[in-house]
């Protein structure tokens, strides 16, 4: 099946791209998460218009970003989380915690898919959390957490 991007998407190209995937794919996901529709006669002669308002669409995706990563590169987030005297956490530190604390700590929307790290966060320290903004923009946060 056909479709055309509608957003950046990491593993598969930028917005207004044309690409071939399977259908369950398309229709499953794709489709249903508003980062792709599917190609059709009608959509390829409005292509064209399309891919203008995209492009305006993502420039100011991409200056929301850049304004955002001013905010909050490299800087370090002092949380304050229940561990045991060992330093481990009662409850892991997921993505959707990190971005929770995040929004609610800059007053910002952070997307937990924007949020890169390996396995959720058992132990008290200093991390180092990567974000991928939209616009394909990335930063840096420190997370330091304290009980």
């Amino acid at each position: 099946m056909k479709v055309l991007l509608l957003k950046d998407y990491v593993h598969l190209g930028k917005a207004g791209d044309i690409l071939n995937v399977k259908d369950g794919y398309a229709r499953n996901y794709l489709i249903p998460q508003k980062i792709a529709v599917p190609l059709t006669e009608g959509l390829q002669k409005q292509l064209e218009n399309l891919k203008k308002s995209i492009e305006i669409r993502n420039q100011k995706l991409k200056e929301k970003s850049i304004e955002l990563k001013e905010k909050i590169d490299s800087k370090r987030f002092t949380i304050k989380v229940v561990a045991g005297k060992d330093g481990k956490l009662y409850q892991a530190l997921t993505k959707e915690k990190i971005s929770e604390i995040l929004s609610k700590e800059l007053n910002e929307h952070i997307d937990k898919h924007w949020i890169e790290i390996e396995r959720p966060i058992k132990a008290t320290g200093i991390y180092n959390i990567k974000l991928n903004l939209p616009g394909l923009i990335k930063a840096n946060v420190e997370l330091e957490l304290i009980s």
